[in-house]
């Protein structure tokens, strides 16, 4: 693998991850709890494709 593709995927996977933090401190802030209405946000490794 290149150094661009790993930094790349590294990228990618950091953006999920920040979004799946964001999406949690809104619910929690709305005090919706575990009611998550996008999936691939709580679970970024598994819904890889599913979007």
């Amino acid at each position: 693998m290149s150094f661009a593709a790993l930094a790349q995927r590294l990228t990618e996977r950091a953006a999920l991850l920040a979004a799946a933090h964001a999406e949690a401190r809104l619910h929690a802030r709305r005090g919706i709890g575990g009611q998550w209405h996008r999936a691939h946000l709580l679970w970024p490794l598994f819904g890889r494709g599913e979007r």
